[in-house]
């Protein structure tokens, strides 16, 4: 029998006392490097989330911060995530580890290390809009490409075996916790140069449209909840276009998940599985799923084809005005649209599930504050718990509040 604090149960979760459990959750992620990805919170930041009924928290872990050579893995920073992971345990809270990165790796915003970055010598772009360099960098895009297709490092091992050892490393390091419950194998998936695909669709299908800066599609947003400089027109407002940007983009993402995603979560979860029997292992669609496009991601297999026991599907979704001065006028048509999607993948996968990131309000303007209680409706309706981004927004925000109603 397992010992963790959570496990799964048929498509829901159950907790070490047998009874049934529903997140609701927040990420706890540092993104600086300055601070070796360790965020600076204390024992009363775990005590605040107790009294607030939070119940488990997404810890980001970063791929720069643990193994910062070639097969180095640098244990005394484990060390200092399992001591948060302890902080949330004195609270009994459970954590699962978040395997972090933004437009790839540390050189362009954070996750990999210089090393496994790979860019075949492609010129990097950035816009106002941060995330849009997902679309328009050739640097970020080549160095996915050389991801999946696990380019030799300078030591001549693949970079994605790399990442591969890695999580086994993980796994053999956190399998006792009990509050360690899981490992969310990648942070919002990106297919590579096929990302310059989706930016012609985008392209061609909004140009009429009145967008000022946004990309069109959302990932995690900023860390430092910054903005772009104008408001921008949704794509997603015209059912006309939602359906042309659907059917354009669907068969890029799926190509992507059926063969890299997919055959990359089976290698994973196949080395966790080797020296973990029992953590939970979190999976999340390519990081076009954000935005609403459905996903062809199916669970992890062992080697004879074999669903591995203890997945969870992880979704992400924002309203793709993140990020954008837009966002503050909120709405509920776009939110709809997208988590309409994720709960039909749900479905469609009949794994437990629980969405990973959401929300990010920074602002927690009256419009983002509806669309949050809008959301929180929708995520109690379909029995689904809820990771919110990010602790910073409720120690700092305004958002608490609404939060706090769920």
């Amino acid at each position: 029998m397992s010992n963790k604090k959570i496990r799964t149960a048929g498509t829901g979760f159950i907790t070490d006392k047998g009874l049934p459990f529903i997140a609701r959750g927040i990420n706890m992620v540092c993104k600086d490097k300055f601070l070796d990805y360790i965020g600076e919170y204390t024992p009363s930041d775990f005590r605040f989330l107790k009294e607030k009924g939070f119940n488990l928290i997404r810890l980001g872990i970063f791929w720069d911060g643990a193994e910062p050579e070639p097969g180095v893995y640098d244990d005394e920073y484990l060390s200092r995530v399992e001591r948060l992971a302890d902080m949330a345990a004195a609270e009994d809270i459970p954590v699962f580890l978040d395997m972090h990165q933004d437009l790839y790796g540390v050189i362009f915003e954070d996750g990999a290390p210089a090393w496994a970055t790979l860019c075949d010598g492609c010129e990097h772009i950035r816009s106002e809009l941060w995330s849009e360099s997902y679309l328009i960098s050739p640097a970020v895009q080549h160095a996915f490409d050389n991801f999946w297709r696990n380019a030799p490092a300078p030591d001549g091992v693949g970079i994605r075996t790399h990442y591969v050892n890695l999580w086994k490393h993980i796994a053999e390091r956190f399998r006792d916790n009990p509050y360690v419950i899981g490992y969310d194998i990648m942070n919002e998936p990106f297919p590579g140069t096929p990302g310059a695909q989706v930016a012609e669709i985008l392209g061609s299908l909004t140009a009429g449209a009145d967008t000022v800066s946004s990309d069109g599609i959302s990932g995690s947003p900023a860390s430092d909840g910054s903005t772009s400089a104008e408001p921008a027109a949704s794509p997603f407002d015209d059912p006309d276009t939602v359906a042309a940007i659907v059917g354009g983009i669907m068969p890029i993402t799926a190509a992507f998940e059926e063969n890299c995603l997919n055959p990359f979560y089976d290698n994973v979860a196949r080395a966790i599985r080797s020296v973990d029997p029992d953590t939970l292992i979190f999976l999340e669609s390519n990081y076009f799923a954000n935005a609403g496009i459905p996903s062809a991601i199916r669970p992890a297999q062992d080697a004879s084809g074999a669903v591995i026991p203890g997945q969870v599907w992880a979704p992400h979704g924002y309203d793709i005005m993140v990020d954008t001065d837009a966002y503050d006028e909120g709405g509920t048509d776009r939110v709809a649209f997208i988590f309409g999607s994720l709960f039909e993948t749900a479905k469609r996968l009949g794994l437990p599930a629980l969405i990973g990131e959401w929300g990010c309000y920074p602002n927690a303007t009256p419009a983002q504050k509806a669309q949050a209680r809008f959301l929180l409706d929708i995520f109690r309706e379909n029995g689904i718990g809820n990771v919110y981004y990010d602790f910073s927004h409720i120690k700092d925000g305004g958002i608490l509040d609404t939060l706090a109603q769920a």
